[in-house]
């Protein structure tokens, strides 16, 4: 008998933007989001966020985080960066070296999530990156960077995840003892259509998503979801009821 939709993988990115870290297990914070994701960002002078949303030289830097003894690593062009999470101007002085502006670090335990309203954890399946690893011939660690989703959900077809999230409203279900409600369906921003490791873009990838998606849009998706445009993916979530997440637990729908 094969086993049902179970966490296959969880990943946090400690630096809004930049490379993640693999975890067996992680905790919810009070907001819902993961300890220790996006918990540091960078800003410009003007406080706006700088990310790959904005910044292509982003995708060309590093990093290695220790969250045991807070020390963060980076490479960029052939040169490696070591800095203590307390070292903030240190840290400061190396990206606005390295992107050629002014930014500044700032740091919060509930994370700079990039849904304002649903603060949980990003959710994909394994198979949904390996279908789109198939459209454009990508390896799917290539695919699965260019998404930055939190959690992995393996044993479902493509797109499963699209059920989690009703119609006209939101719909409940668990991973584990953690209780989360499917908010929507997210709308992508240009950081998928680049190399996540050089910022070179894709060309056409929009396009080619678009209407692939909507060529293979399963009967259990939401259409409403998708009146705006099919260049949607991933569910965003937010946090019930919190805890623990591990890898192999079971995911289950809400009665």
């Amino acid at each position: 008998m094969s086993k049902g939709p179970y966490l296959s993988r969880i990943r946090i990115y400690p630096i809004k933007g930049l490379d993640p870290v693999d975890l067996e297990e992680v905790s919810t914070t009070t907001k819902g989001s993961l300890l220790h994701d996006r918990e540091i960002a960078l800003f410009d002078e003007e406080g706006k966020i700088v990310s790959g949303k904005r910044e292509r030289k982003i995708h060309r830097i590093r990093s290695e985080a220790d969250l045991e003894t807070g020390v963060f690593r980076f490479r960029f062009e052939g040169k490696v960066y070591e800095f203590s999470v307390e070292e903030t101007k240190a840290m400061e002085d190396f990206f606005s070296e390295v992107l050629g502006y002014r930014v500044f670090l700032r740091r919060s335990s509930e994370g700079f999530p990039d849904d304002r309203k649903a603060h949980g954890p990003t959710l994909i399946s394994t198979a949904t990156i390996r279908e789109i690893a198939g459209w454009f011939g990508l390896e799917e660690e290539n695919v699965r960077r260019r998404f930055r989703a939190n959690l992995e959900i393996d044993g479902v077809p493509p797109f499963w995840e699209d059920q989690l999230v009703g119609e006209d409203s939101p719909r409940e279900f668990y991973i584990g003892e953690v209780l989360f409600s499917g908010e929507g369906i997210s709308k992508r921003c240009p950081v998928p259509t680049r190399d996540p490791f050089t910022g070179e873009e894709l060309k056409g990838f929009v396009k080619t998503f678009i209407e692939r998606r909507k060529e293979t849009l399963p009967p259990w998706s939401p259409r409403k979801r998708f009146e705006d445009t099919f260049y949607r993916l991933s569910v965003n979530t937010s946090v019930l009821k919190g805890g623990v997440l591990r890898i192999g637990d079971e995911l289950r729908l809400s009665p």
